[in-house]
């Protein structure tokens, strides 16, 4: 009964952003591929990505991988056009894609911060998911979840004005496509993570004034104690994408070591990348 609700044989996975520098992609794809999904990734980092299909071909049958820029139209049509072509569906989507520069003020974010920002965090999610929709469309049903973000629902931090913007827009996408496909099958839903240990926060644990300064703040912010890993997110992940959550759509799951629910995530709190 368990393996039936969570297992994902037989359906094909998308997952945005999944290579293996990034860490929650990288992390869900494999995930979803332990769980039985056949997988498609693409990122812009080619090494990453090609770290990524060697890792799922341990795991998966013949996982697709393409190079593409999210913000692009033409790239992810190409990427869904391989797709067809060689899985044949789509039944997952998970975005993934984030852009962060800000580390300023708002008033100091330039116009260019604040539009890349929008294009990879935003836009990108809504053309993936516009290439997905008329293949789940047809398939009479389908799952995507959208990586927000705890800075899309508090005011987290200093330095994350344009990238808090970006996945409030997303948590609300995700409601919206939630409510107008529900009667067709298609459930969207969120999840929210907090501080996530990527490569670019482990490169600050090694800056002593970084540890005794900034880290103290940050695992104030999260009652669990610890830094989230990406691995983290792989059990939310494939409960989302799984019968499991049959009737879950419209959600905004946070995965952020008690953050929200603390509700500490005010300007005291940094934001570190």
């Amino acid at each position: 009964m368990i393996e039936k609700l969570f297992g994902l044989h037989g359906r094909v996975a998308v997952v945005t952003g999944a290579g293996a520098g990034g860490g929650i992609g990288h992390a869900i794809a494999l995930g979803l591929a332990r769980a039985g999904a056949r997988l498609a990734v693409c990122d812009l980092d080619e090494a990453g990505l090609a770290q990524t299909l060697r890792e799922l071909a341990a795991v998966s049958a013949d996982p697709l991988g393409r190079v593409a820029d999210v913000s692009s139209a033409a790239a992810l049509k190409g990427f869904f056009e391989a797709i067809d072509a060689t899985l044949g569906r789509v039944d997952v989507l998970v975005n993934v894609p984030f852009f962060f520069r800000d580390r300023v003020k708002p008033h100091l974010v330039t116009e260019d911060a604040w539009d890349r920002t929008f294009e990879v965090s935003a836009k990108g999610y809504f053309l993936t998911i516009r290439e997905a929709l008329p293949r789940m469309l047809a398939a009479g049903a389908g799952s995507i979840i959208n990586i927000g973000s705890n800075a899309g629902v508090n005011a987290l931090g200093r330095g994350a004005f344009a990238c808090a913007c970006a996945k409030a827009a997303v948590h609300q996408m995700t409601r919206q496509i939630a409510v107008e496909y529900a009667d067709r099958g298609i459930r969207c839903n969120a999840i929210l993570p907090a501080q996530v240990l990527t490569p670019g926060l482990r490169a600050h644990l090694d800056n002593p004034q970084f540890r005794r300064e900034v880290l103290p703040r940050i695992l104030a912010g999260l009652p669990m104690g610890r830094l989230l890993e990406p691995d983290d997110y792989v059990g939310a992940a494939v409960f989302l994408a799984s019968d499991a959550s049959r009737m879950v759509t419209g959600a905004l799951l946070a995965v952020d070591g008690g953050n929200t629910a603390m509700n500490a995530g005010g300007g005291a709190l940094p934001f570190a990348d």
